[in-house]
């Protein structure tokens, strides 16, 4: 950025405004011309009825210019559109107090209505999954992500639980401790997680990758709850390894029955993706930690569904 004071940040200094005045800022929006925008990275924010494109975004290829955070987009836009880094596209951009109107109304709704759509940027796998309880993103999971897994079970009545890519168990022992009377399963391709998580007292840990697990629990009755937490992600494993694992996933849960997909990186699905399975999604993200700082971690994309 250059040429004085930056636009703030759309999560700064809210301000709160109701779904009424939201809906006539927005149509004011709209009557603008909309104009050829860049940025370093995008990602697409869904709600209320719009669509936005979220990032440092700037009018000009070079980035010199930054005139805010957020601007509104049609459906026209797609991810794929705006994968990688120094996307182009069009949109009618907000001004920083209308950025910050839209992050404080946004943020105020439920995760069943706000989705957070991230393009493709990069192909890099950082993580071995197998080790990833000595990265130094596990205790981000632990503090930030196991909570709202918790949070969404309380509202869910189940008797067998299904966790794939368990780890060492940390997960389902935290699930236990509200939930002792249910049974519980998990999968894990590292023998050392496995024996781990049998230490904590769990007999039905299987060492096996992902794509096995229907082959794996074929004779086992089905699962009421089946949890993906940090699994089918991007910085875990590539799109076609996640589609097939969360298919073949899904012959595994009964009728009824929930699925929760969450982690550090961003999805690999969206609610649309989801529904092609079959599922009816009932939460798509934490609205409250996507206007956030990005250089600091919050968990914005969670996903939980019911199998019809």
């Amino acid at each position: 950025m250059s040429g004085g004071k930056s636009a703030p940040e759309p999560g700064e200094n809210r301000r709160e405004i109701d779904g009424e005045t939201f809906q006539a800022m927005i149509r004011m929006i709209r009557r603008r011309p909309r104009q050829q925008i860049s940025g370093h990275w995008f990602n697409i924010v869904e709600a209320a009825g719009h669509r936005f494109l979220q990032g440092p975004i700037s009018t000009d290829v070079r980035g010199q210019k930054r005139n805010g955070g957020l601007a509104h987009i049609t459906r026209l836009v797609r991810a794929e559109d705006i994968a990688g880094f120094w996307p182009e596209t069009t949109g009618r951009l907000l001004n920083p107090e209308e950025c910050h109107a839209t992050a404080a109304f946004i943020s105020s709704l439920d995760g069943r209505d706000v989705e957070l759509i991230v393009p493709l940027r990069n192909r890099a796998l950082p993580v071995r999954w197998e080790s990833f309880e000595d990265s130094r993103e596990y205790p981000l999971y632990a503090a930030h992500i196991y909570p709202n897994i918790l949070s969404a079970l309380s509202e869910i009545t189940f008797r067998r639980l299904l966790d794939v890519g368990c780890g060492s168990g940390n997960l389902l022992a935290a699930i236990r401790r509200d939930h002792p009377e249910a049974y519980y399963a998990g999968l894990d391709i590292s023998p050392d997680n496995v024996e781990a998580a049998k230490e904590k007292g769990f007999d039905d840990i299987r060492e096996e990758r992902g794509e096995n697990v229907a082959a794996a629990y074929a004779a086992a009755p089905l699962f009421d709850v089946i949890v993906f937490c940090g699994v089918l992600n991007r910085q875990i494993m590539d799109g076609d390894s996640a589609r097939k694992i969360l298919k073949k996933t899904l012959s595994r849960l009964g009728k009824g029955g929930h699925v929760i997909i969450t982690g550090y990186s961003s999805c690999h699905f969206s609610a649309r993706d989801l529904k092609r399975q079959g599922l009816t999604v009932l939460k798509k993200s934490i609205p409250a930690n996507i206007f956030k700082n990005y250089d600091e971690f919050y968990l914005r994309q969670f996903y939980v569904a019911r199998k019809e």
